[in-house]
């Protein structure tokens, strides 16, 4: 009785879960390909900032099509929602003229997982082998052929105009990355602030600790993002081995306690502002590192 009533509460957490709002695409880039020729593949992926999700490695098994690598971009975030995007590169040998696939990825939840799918799209395989049906041959004597692109002077000009742009390219190449560098941080960082501001509002308001756990994976990826060190998934302990912020490592032993301990607890939100304000001075030195670079 006590282990079908455990199966029955795993059952309602997994669904509450799966309820709420993820979106999974997949599309091929090309309309059809060559046998062995390479296949783009575009996963995309939007789902709940507090939701974990694993999606397909090298070692999935792609239906009819080889894995030959794939490039995982940024996550970004806004509203509370994770856009993640994902192009995988395939290959195919199989003579099928219509091939499709669908993508799994698996939502983690305490030590529960639950699958979810993709759409389904398809691709056509264009035969090396032509079939001849007709025995006669077009005439072709004095044919009239209907151009007038110039396809000479399109080259001259093309390499031109590419020219001039990777010049000016690699005059100013520093300059231009560092720009769009500093522009995308100073971006995250309103974000961050903004989605703080909005999940510290929740929980001043109603003390409930899963505001507290959204604030802290919050917090978690931003400084990732910031200091390429491995916050996401570390505990506190973990993180006090890179992050010598006495005051930082405090309050999130504070967090710790009142998300896990079974008495209520209440934060000080002077002692939460010191995880935003040790954010706001990592992206500071991160901007003068780029702007001193």
């Amino acid at each position: 009785m006590k282990r079908t009533f455990f199966i029955f509460l795993c059952f309602l957490h997994l669904h509450k879960i799966h309820s709420q709002e993820i979106d999974y695409n997949i599309y091929f880039v090309q309309d059809s390909i060559k046998i062995g020729d390479p296949i783009t593949l575009i996963s995309t992926l939007n789902y709940p900032l507090n939701v974990e999700i694993i999606q397909p490695d090298s070692s999935y098994f792609f239906n009819s099509f080889d894995f030959v690598k794939k490039r995982v971009f940024e996550s970004i975030s806004s509203n509370n929602i994770i856009f993640d995007s994902t192009v995988y590169y395939l290959q195919t040998f199989e003579l099928d003229s219509i091939q499709s696939l669908y993508l799994n990825s698996y939502i983690i939840s305490n030590n529960d997982s639950l699958e979810i799918s993709s759409n389904n799209d398809s691709i056509k395989i264009i035969s090396l082998v032509k079939e001849v049906n007709s025995k006669t041959k077009t005439n072709t004597f004095l044919e009239k052929l209907n151009t007038i692109f110039n396809s000479r002077k399109f080259l001259i000009v093309s390499g031109i105009v590419f020219s001039l742009l990777l010049f000016l390219y690699l005059i100013f190449r520093k300059r231009i990355n560092k720009y769009f560098k500093i522009k995308r941080i100073n971006s995250e960082t309103n974000i961050f602030n903004s989605e703080f501001d909005k999940i510290l509002s929740s929980y001043l308001k109603t003390n409930d600790p899963k505001f507290l756990e959204n604030l802290l994976l919050l917090w978690k990826r931003f400084m990732e993002k910031l200091s390429k060190k491995p916050y996401s998934s570390s505990t506190t302990n973990e993180i006090s081995i890179f992050n010598k912020n006495d005051n930082s490592i405090g309050i999130l032993k504070e967090i710790d306690k009142c998300i896990y301990s079974k008495t209520e607890n209440i934060l000080d939100i002077n002692n939460i502002n010191v995880l935003r304000e040790e954010s706001f001075k990592l992206s500071k030195e991160y901007i003068n590192q780029l702007k001193n670079g």
